[in-house]
C-alpha cells in the first residue's frame, strides 16, 4: 500500500465511544498480523523507554556528584561537616544508652511488630483487592464509613539476576 494511490488502502470500520469520564477513542477490529505488529510495536516503545531511563540515571548520576562535589571542596562546608559528625556521635550514644533501659527496649520491639504486622495486612488487603477487581471489575470501592477508595494498581520493572 502507497500513501499516493487511494485505490490501494483498505478500509477499515470503527466505531467512535465516549463515556462521560472518558475520552474519545475509536475501536478498530484488529487482525492476528495487525495485532502482532501493534504488540512488537509496544514492545519497541517500552524497550525504548527503557534505555531513555536508563541514560537519564547515567546523567543524573553525574551531575550528582558534579553537585555534591561543590559543597565537599568548600573548606567551610567541610568543618561544619566535622561538627555535624561530633554532635551526631553524642546524639547517637545517648540514644544508645536510652534504648538499653528494659521499658524502652519493650516500647522498641512493639513497634517493630506493628510495622510487620501492618506490612503483612497491607499485602494481603493488596491481593484482595486484585481479586475483587478480577472478579468484579470495578476500580473502586465504599469503606464501612461512606469512603469510596479508588483501587489503583501500578507495574513496575525489576531487574533479574543473570
Amino acid at each position: 500500500m502507497t500513501f499516493d494511490d487511494p485505490q490501494d488502502e483498505e478500509i477499515i470500520e470503527g466505531e467512535v465511544t465516549a463515556d462521560a469520564d472518558e475520552e474519545e477513542s475509536i475501536e478498530v477490529p484488529v487482525s492476528g498480523e495487525d495485532q502482532a505488529g501493534a504488540l512488537l510495536s509496544l514492545e519497541e516503545l517500552i524497550k525504548n523507554h527503557i534505555e531513555a531511563i536508563d541514560k537519564l540515571k547515567i546523567e543524573l548520576k553525574t551531575q550528582r556528584e558534579m553537585y555534591e562535589d561543590s559543597f565537599n571542596t568548600n573548606p567551610t562546608y567541610h568543618e561544619h561537616i566535622e561538627k555535624v559528625k561530633d554532635v551526631t556521635k553524642a546524639k547517637n550514644s545517648v540514644r544508645q544508652e536510652i534504648s538499653k533501659q528494659p521499658s524502652v527496649a519493650m516500647l522498641a520491639q512493639k513497634v517493630k511488630d506493628l510495622r510487620f504486622d501492618m506490612n503483612e495486612q497491607s499485602k494481603t488487603l493488596s491481593d484482595l483487592l486484585q481479586d475483587y477487581t478480577e472478579q468484579t471489575g470495578a476500580t473502586s470501592i465504599e469503606t464501612r464509613d461512606g469512603k469510596v477508595l479508588e483501587i489503583v494498581r501500578t507495574s513496575r520493572l525489576v531487574r533479574r539476576s543473570s
